[in-house]
């Protein structure tokens, strides 16, 4: 560092790095220093990629969620103490607006990438364990297979001719016990877990939370029991966002946040509003109140993720009077 003015160390110590993550490849990039790396996305490139950040003292590292093609650079770079942060596509893209980045190639992404680093600083997001990351593509699995059960049955309903009837009913068992096996392995591997297993009898006693509510919750939401209540109800999309201009005053909606842990907050309450005493109270008093019903069951799932965020905290489960 000797010979260099302030400025220059400054920059040099606050280096941050963009990697565009392909099936096949990593592109990094860093700022302020403007150099550029390709490597194979393999353990190898990882390896070189992750050598040439060390050297060069990278603060942070942004790389987008792509599925899971950028699982093994997180978890690689996270057991050598560089901090990644995990940025959802959206936000990245909405910042390639902001900064007029029209274009997209890899290297451009990265350089994107890196510029959201350098200049807002993310939180570093910690890998997911392995366990969850694999009941996770169990759980995505078992929605799809859901949603093709769905797909089926809407098919049969429209269908008159009798062989394809056959077939269509054939391959709706198949889905059906495909459905069952996935779910029975779903709850396999969380009961091998002691602390993901807790975590399951403590969602399932909210009367209104299931197997599949619960199961989406513990790999959807991780977060359950180390955020405020404020703090996971934006997670979950269930916290009302202001809309408010110079002397005009919006309704206030629920946006952002997780979409399908929104959705399963939504079933939850559905349930909860008839067989949770405390969720069925709650929620005929803001009716009682001329609420409308579509507020008032949106406020009932947000207090079922605040309970379970409670509950989980605390590690108790449910009873009766858990929100007194």
């Amino acid at each position: 560092m000797q010979g260099k003015d302030v400025s220059e160390q400054a920059a040099e110590a606050q280096v941050s790095a963009g990697v565009d993550v392909g099936k096949a490849w990593l592109d990094a990039h860093l700022l302020p220093l403007g150099e550029s790396l390709r490597v194979a996305n393999d353990s190898q490139g990882i390896r070189q990629l992750k050598r040439w950040l060390l050297r060069r003292e990278v603060r942070l590292v942004v790389v987008e969620a792509t599925g899971k093609w950028h699982r093994e650079l997180h978890r690689s770079l996270a057991a050598d103490a560089v901090p990644v942060a995990v940025l959802d596509p959206v936000r990245a893209r909405a910042f390639a607006r902001a900064t007029g980045l029209i274009a997209k190639t890899d290297r451009l992404d990265a350089r994107m990438l890196a510029s959201f680093a350098f200049l807002l600083r993310p939180p570093p997001t910690q890998p997911a364990p392995r366990v969850l990351e694999e009941i996770a593509e169990l759980v995505v699995a078992r929605e799809g297979a859901v949603a093709e059960q769905t797909a089926l049955k809407n098919r049969i309903a429209d269908t008159r001719t009798a062989f394809l009837l056959d077939q269509l009913r054939r391959r709706l068992t198949e889905i059906a016990a495909h459905i069952d096996a996935l779910a029975a392995e779903i709850l396999r591997r969380i009961d091998a877990d002691p602390v993901l297993a807790r975590r399951y009898e403590i969602l399932t006693s909210i009367p209104g939370f299931g197997a599949v509510l619960a199961s989406t919750l513990i790999v959807r939401l991780p977060e359950l029991g180390a955020c405020s209540q404020k703090q996971i109800a934006a997670l979950a999309g269930l916290a009302p966002v202001a809309d408010e201009s110079g002397a005009r005053t919006g309704k206030r909606s629920v946006r952002g946040g997780r979409p399908d842990v929104r959705r399963a907050g939504f079933l939850a309450a559905l349930s909860a509003v008839r067989h949770n005493p405390d969720i069925k109270a709650f929620h005929q008093r803001l009716l009682a109140n001329a609420k409308p019903s579509k507020l008032a069951l949106i406020a009932a799932a947000r207090k079922l993720i605040a309970l379970a965020n409670s509950l989980i905290a605390n590690d108790r489960t449910w009873t009766p009077t858990a929100q007194n």
